[in-house]
């Protein structure tokens, strides 16, 4: 079993072993750990019943801030990680409330998110990717399944729950895994939300190949918008080096004035058409991407300011 890193110690990337982070097939999962080591020591809990984790979560909220909280249970068994989501859907804190679960180490992680503009801000982005579907020849609004605050899960080992998501009709069945995620949260948490492009990445088995991180600053108003992917490290592959690694290929940043700027020097947010769909034409002309124009990326922004406003 790996051991849980703790809140005193040191977290650099430098000193975690590289192949253990960005394996595939490692029994570890070292996105979970190192974010179980963010969490203070009094949102720490031992795990009693699914109906006392409910009652722990009701009272972050009722503290009426608006700020993020993470909470870690312990002692969580196989069987238990069922009925805690029971009890989450049935109080209809599945909006709300973001679980991640590491069977190895009989823990979750839950991101609290009080209100309501995580998720209008994930259902008005999945609108928007919906509606690009209809410019893709041979496809439409309905080539994609859109699924918000959905638990996908590598049984018996972890699970993982998402703002919003998209899969290609192709794949079939609840337990299908999306190709395209989209996370959301406030600027204090993009460490959390970068670790969990990671997770998303590293665990789908190349099902999930494109993770939309979005940021949102509420005075003044600001969004900041992450892309993420595989990306090869241009290194040959060895035990302790993966040659393909998780990896921020854009970034935007979106004043209150909808004023649109890149680090990256990123022109516009693109979707490559093979990270959204598994299967295509191999005779027609390369599909084209899914792309949103800085234009495009402005009008967002610039209503979601004025719905939470």
């Amino acid at each position: 079993m790996a051991l849980l890193l703790t809140r005193d110690d040191q977290i650099s990337q430098d000193l975690i072993d590289e192949h253990d982070r960005f394996s595939t097939s490692s029994s570890r999962c070292i996105q979970f750990e190192i974010q179980a080591a963010l969490i203070p020591d009094q949102n720490k809990f031992e795990y009693q019943t699914a109906q006392k984790l409910v009652k722990t979560v009701k009272g972050f909220l009722r503290s009426r801030s608006a700020q993020e909280h993470t909470v870690y249970f312990h002692g969580i068994t196989n069987a238990e990680v069922v009925v805690i989501e029971r009890k989450l859907r049935s109080a209809k804190l599945m909006h709300t409330v973001r679980p991640t679960f590491e069977n190895s180490l009989n823990a979750a992680i839950l991101w609290i998110r009080p209100g309501s503009a995580h998720h209008q801000i994930a259902s008005t982005f999945g609108y928007e990717f919906s509606e690009k579907m209809d410019e893709i020849p041979g496809h439409s609004e309905y080539s994609i399944g859109c699924f918000g605050s959905t638990i996908f899960r590598i049984p018996g080992v972890r699970s993982k729950g998402g703002d919003q998501s998209f899969r290609p009709r192709t794949r079939r069945g609840e337990a299908a895994w999306p190709s395209v995620m989209v996370e959301v949260g406030y600027p204090e948490g993009m460490k959390f939300l970068r670790l969990d492009a990671e997770w998303w990445l590293l665990n789908s088995q190349d099902k999930t190949r494109f993770v939309i991180l979005i940021t949102m600053q509420r005075d003044p108003f600001a969004l900041h918008v992450e892309c993420w992917m595989m990306v090869e490290t241009g290194s040959r592959r060895t035990r302790h080096t993966p040659n393909m690694i998780p990896s921020c290929v854009q970034d935007f940043d979106i004043n209150a004035a909808g004023h649109v700027t890149s680090r990256t020097g990123s022109t516009k947010l693109e979707i490559p058409y093979d990270a959204v769909f598994d299967v295509r034409d191999p005779v027609s002309p390369p599909p084209q991407t899914t792309s949103f124009s800085f234009d495009e990326l402005s009008g967002f922004a610039v209503r979601l300011f004025k719905d939470l406003s």
